[in-house]
């Protein structure tokens, strides 16, 4: 299982606009080849970040969909100014995978 963490930095005032593009942008994947779950995770002593949690089945699923969605749409457009991610590749498991 490949995990990526993407953190997404908001545009002042713009924290619910950006929890709604990801949630958005996590129903388009859904239906992408590989994709196990999302979700967003919020961490309270950072409020203006919005964070996610993202599975697929291997890091060529994840790179395939990379791949398919191009540059992605100019930053200047989003309710954030910056994302920050970081990739994992999943070397052991305890507990039922999330359903």
């Amino acid at each position: 299982m490949f995990i990526v963490v993407s953190h997404h930095h908001c545009r002042p005032g713009q924290n619910a606009a950006a929890a709604e593009r990801v949630d958005k942008n996590g129903a388009g994947m859904s239906s992408e080849p590989g994709f196990l779950y999302r979700y967003r995770i919020e961490n309270a002593a950072k409020p203006d970040v919005v964070s996610t949690l993202t599975a697929w089945n291997a890091e060529g699923d994840y790179q395939r969909f990379r791949e398919k969605r191009g540059a992605g749409p100019d930053m200047s457009s989003m309710p954030w100014h910056r994302i920050e991610g970081e990739s994992y590749e999943v070397r052991s498991s305890h507990g039922a995978p999330p359903k």
